[in-house]
């Protein structure tokens, strides 16, 4: 079947709403698509996503379940310059798992910035300015808070102060896998010319380099072989090295002998501003209220959003919906919630955590912080709201005088929350938090 056959097949398959809403918004690449591989271009992120989610497999179908043929989505921005990238033999942007172009839209510039996360977005730009200054540097974090985001911001930032560096960017289970490849056909040789002559190399969820002790000992050479002539490694990984199970004593040592970077959960207006550029970046547009509810409802993987703003937009879009309050409530509903019993001692350290007091300073009235007065009525409201705890029980946990007491605090956290919107986030993000997982 000619390649610019499928989308005219893929059309019959779906409704004509579905079809002018997204799939004639996607073109073949003929000039990049090759015997091997097709190639098809979206004009932004959220419709790249979209189709690749929904037409992938279609379009598999279409090739039939036994064709080798690859299937690329791709956005046109990176399409150019795979091209221009392609025709000077000198550039070695190396790609991510061997296929295709670094994201391109990841850039230092478009990447929120918090206290979750300032000091490895700082440290970040400090390697690329100077590379081999930390060395090795090793991002970690939850999944979904932008580790990969950096490394593709380093890519990007290198390649544009030297097109001709010489960059590997590649997962660690890629690169396990080009390693059992070169061990297998006796080409040892091409992988470590590939490996240790470069300037950067990028290894994404570096936690699964611990595969076998001999994959582990090349990995150890080629991290001496780059240090030793100043270039610069940057690793990310879902915890610190130490943590990292069945990682060889030597390389946990190499590792830890840099620079570690935690990210951690975002905090509230971090998570506001996120929210705010990936409608942006989609061409949504959403009132305040439902974006403070979107940021209070997403805590440890923020790439969880793209996945709400994607369902959001189906209703608007495929159903002819507005986006409401209650059209977003509806879809946060489908969401997997860990069920569990919450306890006043989960809203105590919650609520600890929050505001950087211990939970001993919240049940026992401490004079002279600031927050703790704050943080005690907090959770007694919150324990009164989410737990339906007595007047009685609450006193006793905090060490109130009696139920007048409890009755004070609430009327003053209340009072409070008609008055200030952003407590009022607060406390909703705490109580999500609450209900999504254990603190």
């Amino acid at each position: 079947m000619n390649r610019t056959e499928i989308l005219a097949t893929l059309k019959n398959q779906i409704s004509p709403q579905e079809y002018n809403q997204y799939l004639s918004k996607i073109s073949f690449d003929e000039q990049h698509s090759s015997e091997s591989k097709i190639i098809f271009l979206a004009d932004n992120l959220f419709l790249l996503n979209w189709v690749k989610r929904n037409y992938k497999e279609n379009i598999q179908n279409i090739l039939g379940k036994d064709s080798k043929v690859e299937i690329i989505f791709r956005l046109k921005s990176e399409s150019n310059l795979t091209e221009e990238s392609k025709n000077n033999s000198q550039k070695k942007y190396i790609m991510k798992n061997n296929q295709s172009m670094t994201n391109t839209e990841c850039r230092f510039d478009n990447f929120i910035v918090g206290e979750c996360n300032r000091f490895a977005y700082e440290t970040a730009r400090e390697v690329v300015q100077y590379r081999a200054r930390y060395n090795p540097l090793l991002i970690h974090g939850n999944t979904g808070l932008g580790k990969t985001h950096l490394l593709n911001a380093i890519c990007n930032a290198v390649y544009r102060k030297n097109p001709n560096a010489m960059i590997v960017y590649i997962t660690a289970e890629t690169m396990f896998n080009e390693y059992r490849h070169r061990l297998h056909n006796r080409t040892m040789d091409q992988f470590r010319e590939r490996f240790r002559k470069c300037d950067y190399l990028l290894i994404d969820d570096v936690q699964f380099l611990a595969k076998t002790e001999k994959f582990q000992e090349e990995f150890f050479n080629t991290f001496n072989e780059i240090i030793n002539v100043n270039g610069q490694i940057v690793m990310t990984s879902d915890k610190p090295p130490k943590l990292i199970e069945k990682l060889e004593k030597r390389l946990k040592s190499r590792f830890s002998g840099g620079m570690t970077a935690k990210i951690e959960s975002p905090e509230l207006e971090t998570k506001i501003n996120i929210v705010k550029q990936k409608c942006q970046q989609n061409d949504i547009m959403l009132d305040s209220e439902i974006i403070n509810l979107l940021a209070t409802q997403i805590h440890d993987n923020i790439r969880e959003i793209e996945g709400i703003i994607v369902n959001l937009y189906a209703h608007m879009s495929i159903l002819k919906m507005p986006i409401t309050l209650e059209t977003v409530k509806h879809v946060l509903k489908d969401r997997e919630i860990e069920k569990h019993e919450i306890t006043f001692d989960d809203i105590v350290k919650i609520v600890a955590i929050e505001y950087n007091i211990k939970p001993s300073e919240i049940k026992t009235k401490v004079r002279g912080k600031k927050n703790t007065a704050k943080a005690r009525k907090i959770v007694t409201y919150i324990a009164r709201n989410q737990i339906h705890a007595t007047f009685p029980s609450i006193a006793a946990e905090l060490n109130l005088k009696d139920h007048s007491a409890v009755s004070k605090q609430i009327k003053s956290i209340t009072d409070e929350l008609q008055q200030d919107p952003h407590l009022k986030m607060e406390i909703e993000n705490m109580i999500s938090k609450l209900k999504l997982s254990n603190p």
